[in-house]
């Protein structure tokens, strides 16, 4: 067995509740999870996603932005039918 080191840190208890009982769900536990984002921050060499200070407006803004690019793309497929949309984003 390899050696391991530990690490401590304090969290808000209803926090770290949500978060188990999410990881619980997706078959993981805080350490293994804790380990994966250490990994991602060493492969990716930072913070493996944005941190900002943008309003909630701007985030919603560039939101939007990006779904327009998206639609306006070459190809982009597209469905008017509320039935089949329904169907695709619940299956």
């Amino acid at each position: 067995m390899s050696a391991t080191a530990t690490i401590t840190f304090r969290t808000d208890p209803e926090l770290k509740a949500d978060v188990e009982e999410i990881l619980e769900d997706i078959g993981m536990n805080l350490s293994t999870a804790f380990n994966c984002f250490m990994n991602k921050v060493r492969d990716v060499g930072g913070i493996p996603f944005a941190l900002s200070r943008q309003s909630k407006r701007q985030r919603i803004l560039n939101a939007y932005d990006e779904a327009k690019r998206e639609v306006e793309a070459p190809g982009a497929e597209f469905c008017d039918d509320p039935a089949k949309l329904h169907d695709f984003l619940f299956a």
